[in-house]
């Protein structure tokens, strides 16, 4: 019986190899055995292969194991004994120890603590203390590999694998823990009350880490609960003092939409009750109630007659959904007018009207307003309206109206004008026709003789009559009285003077004084306009004018007749330019007693005033740009100043146009 016992050889890289070994029994068999180390504790990759002489061949094997061949495979690490027996019953007997390989040994992973509750700042570092079979592959939990440090581990239970070449691994699990209490939140989630209504409400119980927090709501909010939220996913992110932060995400729902299937029978005539409404509801909560518009409370409203009418459906949780509908008969009874003519000439019955029912139900019937019953045509009309009535077997009813015209009636009517011709004095009337009605072509005869002519002159005053016949035969007469005017304008008066409005003892007109206009004007002059020559213009009979420059202007006046024919009178005015009149106190008084209480000078015929009123010191105490105001009263800025001197300086613009200046002193007397 020999012994082996498998040695790793140290120089390969590959899977360890036995050294080939030898022995010889007392048999006379010699076995060569030779083979390969389990590569892992919980592997079977060992190999035995025997080679056997000596003895006498074949030879049968026996093994410990029970195997009965000659070499094995897939071997754990251990002790294997084969039994040799050749031809002639000679045994050997070998043990075989296959030793296990090299164990894989981890030291103990560095372990780093998150410092939040729910933060990802933890970390791990991983060694290998005793192994064999570089390079390691290394695998953690949370998907990173072949590194051997991982970073952003939030609290919680993690592993790592590592393997070597030979796929000989280790599985260690570790916990990163944290530095301090994580936020702890509480939930509670009202869904919406009804579709639709934004009622939502999440309110939140927060604990741990370190108060106060500070919310970020994905919708904008930043409070603690939120509330009148509509139906979707939120998110919540909560910060504590220390900066450790908690995300929680939270849906609310909202219950399923009402909706309505509807079921409609039609009222069988328009005026029938027999229409029907029958609704179903999908979604909400039942039971559900029923209000219709007219008055009824369950799913189906009966006895219902055309028209427009709404539903309002309730359910358990008072949500409510509401339709309108519209009920139309069913009947398909119409009455059409598929031909008609209007009476051929006033006066006469032969109007002609042609039905066609449709739709009717069984046999129906016709009535007309005028009494007549059963025809369908009609050609014995007058001009008017007439209304009709079809019923049919299913006592469904159809009214119409329609009008007879008398479209071959002719309606004339005399129109005139007269034609001016202002500078000859002379009118000429002319008269025209116009025709409705009838058929075409008219003849046309006037009273005056002429024919066929639509429009005519005239020359006198009178009554025009006309005949007109249609193409038909029917006629009218119509008649107009028209007046033809005496154009006589010999008689007219047409002239005006003017004056000044206030009296005075200069006789000229100066500029800016107030100038009246008197006009003499005859009663055929209906209207007048007068332009003064310096752009400015008048409709009044007798206007008053203010000449603001100097110069010769002609005034003109234009008066207008009834028939739009004017007369012109013009008249020259000369404008003059008036001597200016400046009037400067030197001393006042302002003792409130009413007498040269304030400092204002008198001017005339001057423009573009102003006046300043100046201390000895240059300052300026008052100024106005207005003759018509109250002037200085002695005061500066509401204090009264004390007696003494002080200096004006007064601008202004003569009547002329020329700008001037004035300077000097007032004495204030107080």
């Amino acid at each position: 019986m020999g012994y082996i016992n498998a040695i790793h050889a140290q120089s390969s890289l590959k899977d360890p190899d036995f050294v080939q070994a030898r022995t010889m029994g007392a048999s006379g068999i010699q076995v060569a055995v030779s083979g390969k180390l389990a590569l892992c504790s919980h592997s079977e990759k060992g190999h035995i292969n025997l080679t056997v002489t000596g003895g006498e061949a074949p030879y049968t094997y026996k093994w410990n194991t029970l195997e009965t061949t000659k070499d094995r495979t897939n071997l754990y690490a251990g002790t294997y004994t084969v039994e040799i027996t050749d031809a002639k019953g000679a045994v050997h007997k070998e043990n075989i120890i296959v030793q296990p390989p090299y164990p894989l040994i981890l030291n103990p992973i560095e372990i780093t603590s998150a410092t939040c509750g729910s933060g990802a700042d933890g970390s791990a570092k991983l060694s290998v203390k005793v192994g064999r079979g570089e390079p390691y592959k290394v695998t953690w939990s949370n998907g990173v590999v072949d590194q051997w440090e991982v970073d952003g581990l939030a609290p919680g239970t993690y592993s790592v694998k590592v393997a070597d070449i030979y796929n000989c691994d280790v599985t260690v699990s570790f916990e990163v823990k944290s530095e301090s209490e994580g936020i702890s939140v509480q939930e509670t989630t009202k869904d919406l009350s009804c579709s639709g209504i934004e009622d939502g409400v999440i309110n939140l119980s927060v604990s741990g880490g370190q108060a106060p927090y500070i919310y970020s709501w994905s919708n904008g909010a930043t409070t603690q609960n939120v509330d009148n939220l509509s139906a979707g996913n939120y998110t919540v992110i909560i910060k504590d003092q220390t900066g450790c932060s908690f995300t929680a995400n939270y849906e609310v729902k909202s219950p399923e939409e009402m909706t309505l299937t509807e079921s409609i029978l039609s009222p069988s005539c328009d005026g029938n009750a027999n229409g029907e409404i029958e609704v179903g509801v999908i979604g909400g909560k039942a039971p559900y109630t029923y209000q219709w518009s007219n008055g009824q409370n369950s799913k189906k409203a009966t006895n219902l007659s055309s028209g427009n009418y709404s539903l309002l459906v309730s359910d358990a949780s008072g949500c409510t959904i509401e339709k309108q509908f519209n009920l139309s008969n069913s009947s398909n009874l119409d009455l059409f007018i598929t031909n008609s003519q209007p009476v051929s000439c006033e006066g006469g019955e032969d109007g002609l009207v042609e039905l066609e029912v449709q739709g009717a139900s069984g046999e129906y019937s016709i009535e007309w307003s005028d009494g007549v019953k059963g025809l369908s045509k009609r050609e014995d009309l007058a001009p008017g309206t007439y209304s009709i009535s079809v019923k049919d077997g299913s006592g469904c009813e159809i009214n119409k109206s329609f009008e007879v015209k008398g479209s071959g009636n002719i309606n004339a009517r005399i129109e005139s004008m007269l034609d001016v011709d202002c500078e000859e004095g002379s009118f000429t009337g002319v008269a025209w026709v116009s025709i409705e009605g009838g058929v075409e072509p008219y003849t046309i005869e006037w009273n005056n003789g002429n024919t066929n002519a639509r429009e005519i002159n005239y020359f006198k005053t009178g009554t025009l009559k006309v005949k007109v016949i249609d193409a038909t035969g029917c006629s009218v007469i119509t008649e107009a009285k028209v007046d033809y005017p005496n154009l006589n304008t010999q008689g007219s008066r047409l002239n005006f003077q003017y004056r000044k409005l206030e009296i005075s003892n200069e006789p000229e007109v100066q500029v800016d004084e107030e100038i009246i206009f008197e006009s003499e004007i005859s009663e055929e002059f209906i209207a007048w306009e007068w332009h003064f020559g310096d752009g400015n213009k008048s409709s009044e009979k007798d206007p008053i004018h203010i000449f603001e420059k100097a110069g010769s202007f002609e005034v003109t006046l234009t008066a207008f007749d009834i028939y739009g024919c004017s007369s012109i009178e013009k008249n020259t005015v000369q404008v003059n330019v008036p001597e200016e009149m400046i009037v400067i106190p030197n001393a006042f008084t302002p003792n409130g007693d009413g007498l040269n209480d304030v400092f204002i000078p008198k001017m005339k015929a001057v423009s573009n005033f102003s006046m300043e009123v100046f201390n000895t010191w240059g300052e300026r105490m008052f100024m106005t740009t207005s003759l018509e105001s109250q002037g200085w009263d002695g005061t500066y800025k509401g204090q009264a100043l004390p007696a003494g001197n002080y200096l004006y300086k007064i601008t202004y613009t003569n009547a002329a146009g020329e700008n001037q200046s004035r300077r000097g002193g007032i004495t204030l007397i107080r």
